[in-house]
């Protein structure tokens, strides 16, 4: 910490003593450099506004994100305004080496007081470059689900199915494990019933595929109606169909609604845990004698 306090009073220091040195070369310049200056200085704004609207028409051609896009044009304005500040600095006469060593100064104070968000940024860069996800896919990142909302340089937005904006720190985003429900375009959607003994196998599993149809899964994909285990009252069967990756949510709930109503149309009963008690009454005062 010593050291540190040292450095930083060092740097101090020195940009005191350039920004002096700037000033006086600043205070002996005639007027008409300076004019000049000026004119340079709003030359290369315009210079810098062409050249940034360039760039946007050439990133409008690729098929990068629109946060991508973003980033890429605050990196050039960036770049273009630092090279247009060396220059009119050196037409002035100021010493350029001397402008980056205080510049250098300045960049190092704000660094070390940023330290968290540069971090964010560095995630944010490597969230757009490798490309996990884009606007609009549904994720679940960090154990939050919901619809990416915006990817920007600092946080990416997540929309949830609730109706809630969550806005996740991009080091968190690009450490984290990612699930990306709409890459591939389909959705795996499985739901495990049960029916009673007494309904027929065949009986349960005819409704359950008049129920799968209704759920319109996608064409030439497998369906899957099967007997899953046999419990202790129930037989469990598995279903499990493919279907768009963006209408996962409503036909799961659907899916559920008509497993009931093809079941209640066909008379399979759905049952639930329970205890049956048997009485043998040849036994005195009826005890109980076996139970399942």
């Amino acid at each position: 910490m010593y050291c540190y306090s040292l450095a930083v009073g060092a740097d101090a220091g020195t940009a005191a003593e350039e920004l002096s040195n700037i000033h006086q070369t600043l205070q002996d310049l005639p007027l008409r450099t300076l004019l000049i200056a000026v004119a340079m200085l709003a030359g290369s704004i315009a210079a810098v506004q062409l050249v940034i609207l360039l760039t946007d028409r050439v990133l409008k051609r690729t098929k990068l994100d629109l946060s991508v896009h973003r980033f890429i044009k605050a990196i050039v304005r960036v770049v273009l305004y630092f090279a247009a500040l060396l220059m009119i600095a050196s037409y002035l006469g100021i010493d350029v080496t001397s402008l980056v060593a205080l510049l250098s100064v300045v960049s190092l104070a704000v660094t070390l007081s940023v330290q968290n968000a540069l971090s964010n940024v560095a995630g944010g860069v490597m969230v757009m470059g490798t490309k996990p996800f884009k606007q609009g896919d549904y994720v679940s990142v960090d154990g939050l689900e919901g619809t990416v909302e915006e990817i920007g340089v600092v946080y990416t937005k997540l929309h949830t199915i609730d109706n809630r904006a969550v806005l996740i720190p991009n080091s968190k985003t690009a450490s984290a494990v990612i699930e990306n429900f709409s890459a591939l375009g389909k959705r795996r959607l499985g739901v495990t019933v049960s029916a009673a003994y007494s309904s027929e196998p065949e009986q349960v599993m005819a409704a359950l595929r008049r129920a799968v149809e209704r759920c319109a899964p996608l064409e030439g994909e497998p369906v899957v109606v099967e007997i899953q285990d046999f419990g202790e009252s129930a037989i469990a069967y598995d279903v499990a169909l493919w279907i768009p990756a963006s209408d996962f949510l409503g036909r799961r709930w659907a899916l559920r609604r008509y497993i009931w109503e093809e079941f209640r149309a066909a008379g399979v009963e759905m049952t639930y845990p329970h205890l049956n008690v048997h009485i043998d009454e040849n036994k005195p005062n009826g005890n109980p004698t076996n139970r399942e």
